[in-house]
């Protein structure tokens, strides 16, 4: 079992096990950093386990208050990022000559490819997906602008 390859929900139930362990005290501030992060990376439930062995075994009101807590962190997570994707990318085209910055295009990529990457349903990944199209064709639009007026 210990060399089965882990889910991302698998390991955002750990980082919410390692929540309740700080909040209760159990950790500081530094450890449940570094191992939220171990988590994160973790491939195999043997890399999971060794972050958890050495805390108390959750109550069932606990884990099933932990699966929960995961669960909307990762849908809110990934629905945010896709809004913010589609609001940065796409509805940023039309202004595109008039933003200095490659900002909004650069942000709508950015978001876009963390929602693509947050474990959430299609209708959020296909808009992620508007995000990062619309957001790279913002930021061409710029730099061809940008070329241009140089060049001229």
């Amino acid at each position: 079992m210990n060399d089965i390859r882990v889910s991302s929900r698998d390991r955002e139930a750990v980082v919410v096990r390692l929540g309740v362990a700080l909040s209760e005290g159990r950790l500081i501030l530094a450890e449940f950093e570094d191992r939220s992060a171990r988590a994160y990376a973790a491939m195999t439930y043997g890399e999971l386990d060794v972050l958890v062995a050495d805390l108390p075994t959750l109550t069932r009101d606990q884990a099933g208050t932990t699966r929960k807590q995961a669960a909307m962190a990762r849908d809110d997570g990934g629905m945010a990022l896709s809004f913010l994707a589609l609001a940065a990318g796409v509805l940023w085209v039309p202004l595109w000559q008039y933003s200095p910055l490659l900002l909004p295009g650069a942000a709508g990529v950015v978001f876009g490819l963390f929602g693509l990457r947050a474990d959430t349903p299609l209708l959020y990944r296909a808009l992620a997906t508007l995000g990062v199209l619309g957001g790279s064709l913002c930021v061409a639009l710029q730099v061809a602008f940008v070329a241009y007026n140089i060049l001229d």
